[in-house]
């Protein structure tokens, strides 16, 4: 390996920095949306339940207490607790904005790495033919295969070496991007149910004063409803 290494020539250096970086991205993704990310279900019902008989520091505590973009949502809901509807739509939509800049965190250098693997393997192609190249200028055209090896292997470990981490790297990011997709989505769910449940109640209307009959009404009106306030 150390062999292929070294033949595919200078451009071989950079290759060996995106694999190392982007296998890093990926690794801290995974455990990033795998296992740094708290029971949701058991968060929500905890969170709802305790705003429900209005245990507002409970719900704060567990909340905190959790891990995952779903915890830094109610955390803002338990924040806002109380008041109208709108406001804590507001936290919890500002709320969901941060976390999803946390869940897309570099994401797109991934995504350049995985273009730019292949682009460097192509480089090493070029470099290599001109190695090749310029071997058959100083012999005046009187090579032979020997002599050429060394530009060729260059130019093909390169386009390999470039394909070999891109490849595996670009199903990582597909991977990692369905998985942000999938937290997005549970993450609108959630925030709907956060809302609701921390949402100061609307107060209902006050019902309108009956009108006191002014004179002379009341014999009209016993006339009018006879069957039910009849008149000897």
């Amino acid at each position: 390996m150390l062999e292929y290494f070294r033949a595919g020539g200078p451009v071989m250096y950079p290759i060996l920095i995106c694999s190392v970086v982007g296998l890093a991205i990926a690794l801290q993704k995974f455990v990033q949306l795998v296992f740094l990310s708290s029971n949701t279900d058991q968060l929500m019902r905890t969170v709802k339940l305790h705003l429900a008989h209005n245990h507002h520091a409970e719900a704060l505590h567990a909340a905190q207490s959790a891990r995952g973009p779903i915890a830094g949502l109610a955390v803002a809901a338990c924040l806002a607790y109380g008041k109208t509807k709108s406001q804590v739509q507001e936290a919890v939509e500002l709320a969901g904005r941060e976390q999803l800049h946390i869940l897309e965190r570099r994401m797109t250098v991934l995504d350049g790495i995985v273009t730019l693997a292949p682009l460097l393997g192509l480089l090493g192609t070029v470099t290599g033919l001109i190695r090749s190249f310029n071997v058959m200028s100083a012999f005046g055209g009187l090579t032979t295969p020997a002599q050429l090896s060394g530009g060729i292997a260059e130019a093909m470990i390169t386009t390999a070496a470039g394909l070999i981490v891109a490849a595996p790297l670009m199903l990582a990011y597909l991977w990692l991007s369905n998985m942000i997709d999938e937290k997005v989505a549970e993450m609108d769910a959630c925030a709907a149910e956060l809302i609701e449940a921390a949402a100061a109640p609307i107060a209902p209307a006050a019902p309108a004063t009956p009108t006191a009959p002014g004179p002379g009404m009341g014999s009209a009106d016993a006339r009018g409803t006879g069957n039910v306030f009849p008149v000897s």
